[in-house]
């Protein structure tokens, strides 16, 4: 497996950034230490299985000693120069000014991201969907086109936003009140098909050339270097706004939720970004698993499970565990232990130069392990797993997620006293962080608390906390 990840990476290696590495006197060890990193990460951008993110840019260049400009050539893999160019007659001022808008976008997105973990997810919609209103303005004003037509990438084929041109995401990022209810309502007002989106190669890659896609094994159109930033640009912001809407829905209306990961599985394809390809693959398999369908959510696991064996053991090992998650929900004991026997295997067999190291940590393992066995009713099991899984998360949507789940466990085992402890912790940080999923769990514990205890004080006592709750979370 390492093998054929290594001979596909290798088509997307980024020898100029290595070059100019070496021309600058430094050696991986050396320059990751002027750019704040670690070696492994140096090593991952010049295999060309991470790209820095753009914040992180400015100081690369200060250590090469080049400009921002240059720097962005050199972090386009070796396959995609020999078609890239300034693009399409466009002036190295346009091409330049394009880079930084993009680089913007994508610091934002990832701001964003990192606070959806801290705070409700209803105040983030806004500006989310604006990021990806100004992704979609760049790409029309650049004639990428997303659709097959040319066109803007929406399935109406309106020019970005909500419900209509002149909602969310237009150039501005601005937003206007009626853009909100083709948001929450149906998805069609905001985004269209899926087909809409992609369309045919010659209309969203806009490059003359080709290369080889490294995950799907198949001949696909190489991008320019703005181009390929505005693919993973646009699916950052589309993975972000997928867990806003089905955060926003309750978990309850999936369709919205999926067409926007699925979106950001393809752009990351074309892209050329394997990882973020896999991690938006395993979010469209997260809404059938908890959203009702959880055969339609093993099938998508395994589909991730096998794109990602060839690029990286950790995504495969975390694509594998939420299958076992999968399996135990559906009742099988058998399919579920063997998925997390494969899990186990993979997590032993993550490298230096893993792409995605930090996506399957032990701590990964113990909270869905401890998940699947919850499913299966095997508490003892489950509680073992999610207590330590509970000492190694800080507080966030995470931690309140694994304590409602470990309040079910005890109860179980038939310990309400412990069960009571960790919900009342479990409830406040989910109300801190208006979490749906663990909200869900903290609502069904208290019920089940109710049930054993046959109404005693404490337990009246909960159920009058989770009044004060909103049902779902935003």
């Amino acid at each position: 497996m390492a093998k054929t990840r290594q001979t596909r990476q290798a088509r997307l290696r980024r020898v100029g950034l290595a070059r100019a590495r070496e021309a600058a006197g430094m050696t991986q060890e050396a320059f990751a230490v002027r750019a704040g990193v670690e070696v492994s990460t140096v090593v991952r951008w010049e295999s060309g299985c991470t790209t820095p993110l753009p914040g992180k840019r400015p100081q690369i260049a200060r250590a090469l000693g080049v400009g921002l400009p240059e720097l962005e050539r050199l972090l386009t893999p070796e396959g995609a120069q020999n078609y890239g160019g300034a693009g399409f007659g466009s002036s190295r001022a346009t091409e330049e000014g394009r880079l930084a808008a993009i680089a913007g976008v994508r610091e934002e997105i990832a701001k964003l991201t990192a606070e959806y973990e801290a705070r409700p997810a209803i105040g983030l919609v806004v500006p989310v969907t604006g990021l990806l209103g100004r992704v979609e303005a760049l790409r029309s004003a650049g004639g990428a086109g997303g659709a097959g037509s040319g066109a803007a990438a929406t399935g109406s084929g309106a020019a970005v936003g909500v419900g209509a041109a002149a909602g969310v995401g237009d150039s501005t990022g601005g937003v206007f009140p009626a853009a909100m209810d083709g948001f929450i309502g149906t998805s069609p007002g905001f985004i269209g098909t899926p087909s809409g989106f992609i369309g045919t190669p010659s209309g969203a890659g806009g490059s003359a050339g080709f290369a080889f896609n490294p995950v799907v094994g198949t001949i696909a159109q190489a991008p320019i270097p703005w181009r390929r930033d505005l693919d993973v640009a646009e699916a950052e912001a589309c993975l972000l706004v997928g867990r806003l809407l089905w955060d926003a829905a309750g978990r309850r209306d999936t369709s919205a939720a999926e067409e926007f990961f699925d979106r950001a599985a393809r752009r990351a394809a074309q892209a050329g970004d394997s990882v973020m390809q896999v991690t938006a693959a395993l979010r469209a398999a997260f809404v059938g698993l908890y959203g009702g369908d959880p055969r339609a959510g093993v099938r998508r696991c395994v589909q991730a499970a096998v794109t990602a064996a060839p690029v990286s053991e950790a995504l495969f090992a975390l694509a594998r565990l939420h299958a076992a998650e999968g399996h135990a929900i559906l009742g099988n004991a058998a399919e579920c232990d063997r998925a997390l026997t494969t899990a186990r295997g993979a997590m032993a067999a993550i490298s230096a130069d893993d792409p995605a190291p930090g996506v399957c940590q032990p701590r990964t393992y113990q909270r869905l392990s401890g998940a699947a066995y919850l499913a299966l009713g095997r508490y003892t099991e489950a509680r073992a797993a999610l207590t330590l899984a509970a000492a190694r998360y800080e507080p966030g949507k995470r931690l309140a997620l694994v304590l409602g789940q470990l309040a079910l466990a005890c109860l179980g085992e038939g310990d309400p006293a412990a069960a009571q402890s960790h919900l009342w912790t479990a409830i406040d940080l989910a109300e801190m962080t208006q979490s749906s999923g663990a909200l869900a769990v903290a609502f069904r514990a208290g019920r089940e608390i109710v049930r054993a205890s046959g109404g005693g004080a404490e337990a009246l006592a909960i159920v009058d906390r989770l009044l004060t709750l909103p049902a779902t979370g935003c």
